[in-house]
């Protein structure tokens, strides 16, 4: 892996290809870390030079003592500089769940840097001011309980989350490796500054991001395809695609049909 030092913090990143051709970003989630995108980037580097960075607090880049550097639009800010210091003006941008949701500050702060823009099962935040109290809650309570308890609890209790109930038994098992490789503190620091209740909502935002757009979720996924057809008709650009037999994780659950749905969108959008 490389590494590369922004305002301070250290980050760690892989590449795949030739810095030569066309750029793409893959964000990871929670929980997630550069391999979580392994076996699409390979295929990606035929033809890009992708950039898959591990996000703070997970995989090989620590969490800052500054939890204010964890929040979404720091690791944005970050991401932008990133770019810049590898001389790339654009990039293609794909981002899977909180992965989605930094993408999508990206574009609301940088939107010059972004070709186009692929949110897989992602959300601008909550609107409802109820609700990210209540979500801000929940996630402190749950970071409290990864620091005291540790990753060999959190485990088992993550990967039985609802949302994941439709993985196989081999996604399940390699996501569980990618997360028991992890700091229980730098899970706890995420939470306490990039988790769906802390950030503010961009529901506002998106008609201002006029690149376009492609929104991917899975068919077995209510919750993340209500979201994603409200979002569809506020971006300027947008096309939501419904992947069928697939629940929360598109790119694990159907990865052929994934790959197929977002490399069309990427060659229709001028980053083939």
């Amino acid at each position: 892996m490389e590494s590369v030092e922004l305002s301070g913090q250290v980050w760690r990143y892989q590449t795949y290809g030739s810095p030569t051709r066309p750029a793409l970003v893959l964000l990871h989630g929670f929980t997630g870390s550069h391999e979580s995108w392994e076996a699409l980037a390979v295929r990606w580097a035929a033809r890009r030079f992708v950039i898959v960075p591990d996000l703070p607090g997970h995989g090989q880049t620590a969490a800052s003592a500054d939890i204010s550097e964890g929040t979404m639009p720091k690791m944005a800010d970050r991401l932008s500089q990133l770019l810049r210091r590898l001389s790339i003006s654009k990039a293609s941008v794909l981002g899977y769940s909180m992965g989605g949701r930094l993408a999508l500050h990206w574009a609301v702060r940088h939107l010059q840097q972004v070709q186009c823009l692929v949110l897989e099962s992602a959300s601008p935040g909550l609107d409802d001011m109820a609700a990210r109290q209540k979500r801000r809650r929940q996630d402190r309570e749950l970071a409290q309980s990864i620091e005291t308890r540790g990753i060999e609890w959190f485990v088992p209790y993550w990967s039985n989350q609802p949302l994941f109930q439709h993985q196989s038994d081999s996604l399940k098992a390699l996501e569980n490796r990618i997360r028991r490789a992890q700091s229980a503190m730098g899970l706890a620091q995420s939470l306490r500054a990039a988790g769906t209740g802390e950030q503010e909502s961009l529901w506002h935002n998106l008609s201002d991001v006029a690149v376009p757009v492609l929104l991917v979720t899975g068919s077995q996924d209510a919750k993340f395809c209500a979201i994603a057809e409200s979002m569809e008709s506020r971006f300027p650009n947008a096309k939501w695609v419904c992947v069928a037999r697939s629940g929360h994780t598109v790119h694990g659950e159907q990865m052929e049909r994934f790959y197929e749905v977002v490399d069309a969108f990427f060659a229709e959008n001028g980053s083939r």
